[in-house]
């Protein structure tokens, strides 16, 4: 087996890992927000008293839910992209754009999004919440995903430039806008 099987082999196991936590997480989110903005909807009618905490955990649930996905949408090309000039590029030159975006930017940015995310949690973890320790986990681990899924996408555009593969990534056809 060559590296360039491995190289792929690996790209594959975290696109897969990434689509696997990114899936675990909106699932196990979104039917929660859902259930406690019903509960707000219900305790504001009958007037239970409770809708003090219900805002605080759906704000929560959906923060976690967003710093969880930004991996997963990243690699199915979900993301809001300018695509004036992207549309008429070929498909080397995007690779290239993606690989130095991934490199130059989004690396950098989840180093230190995650960097600052453990300093608060650190800080915070002592005498918080549950749902301020949820957050703060999340604003650690979802920049680790989001630069994993930067690393998938920079090293399949890296093996695309070399012949390996048939497209770089994230491939357009896979978003919702493609």
């Amino acid at each position: 087996m060559g590296h360039g099987d491995r190289r792929l082999r690996f790209i594959g196991v975290l696109d897969r890992f990434i689509t696997v936590m990114g899936l675990l997480f909106a699932w196990l989110t979104v039917f929660p927000i859902a259930f406690f903005s019903l509960l707000q909807i219900i305790d504001r009618k009958l007037k239970l008293g409770v809708s003090s905490v219900l805002p605080d955990v759906s704000t929560a649930l959906l923060f976690i839910m967003i710093m969880m996905l930004f991996g997963f949408t990243y690699l199915r090309d979900g993301h809001v992209r300018v695509d004036v000039f992207r549309r008429r590029w070929p498909a080397r030159r995007l690779a290239v754009i993606e690989i130095i975006g991934v490199v130059l930017i989004l690396l950098p940015l989840c180093a230190i999004l995650a960097v600052f995310g453990w300093d608060g949690l650190m800080r915070t973890t002592k005498f918080a919440d549950f749902d301020v320790w949820a957050m703060r986990v999340a604003a650690v681990v979802g920049p680790v995903f989001l630069g994993l899924a930067g690393v998938a996408v920079g090293l399949r555009n890296i093996a695309f430039l070399r012949g390996k593969t048939d497209a770089g990534a994230p491939l357009p056809e896979a978003g919702s806008h493609g």
